[in-house]
């Protein structure tokens, strides 16, 4: 199994991998939405996406984008999705995806990974903190939606 950064001639297989995260989060299934999302992250390079392989199949992803700290007048990159496939879950995907985005963060020379994650989602908890990632108990997230 390997992780590559995506590129453009990776769409179609990552917007299939991609729609089913999304329904695994409780969203409708919509391929084209899915590959049109996908399509302005690459046109717009507002993102970095890793994609997990084994035997030339998607079998997960990680979506970074960059992000600034005015405070320390920095960068630093939101993980805002991570996904394996169930079928190959347990086996280090996720980690070795997470790896990477934390390689790749390094290399840029960015000041942090920052990520949100549901409250009961023990397992990814575990994880993150076995990475090395600080639960932040300072702060509170507030949203303002607008749709």
């Amino acid at each position: 199994m390997i992780v590559k950064r995506a590129n453009k001639e990776d769409l179609h297989q990552l917007a299939v991998l991609f729609d089913e995260y999304r329904q695994f989060y409780g969203a409708s299934s919509n391929i084209e939405q899915s590959h049109k999302f996908l399509k302005h992250r690459f046109d717009n390079k507002d993102s970095v996406i890793f994609i997990h392989l084994k035997d030339d199949v998607f079998t997960g992803f990680v979506l970074l984008y960059l992000a600034f700290s005015s405070v320390a007048c920095e960068t630093y990159y939101i993980l805002d999705d991570v996904y394996v496939t169930p079928s190959f879950r347990k086996q280090g995907s996720a980690k070795q995806l997470i790896d990477t985005a934390i390689l790749f963060a390094r290399h840029e020379n960015a000041q942090r990974i920052s990520l949100e994650t549901q409250k009961n989602n023990y397992q990814s908890h575990r994880l993150y903190e076995q990475m090395g990632f600080i639960r932040d108990d300072e702060f509170k997230i507030f949203h303002c939606f607008l749709k």
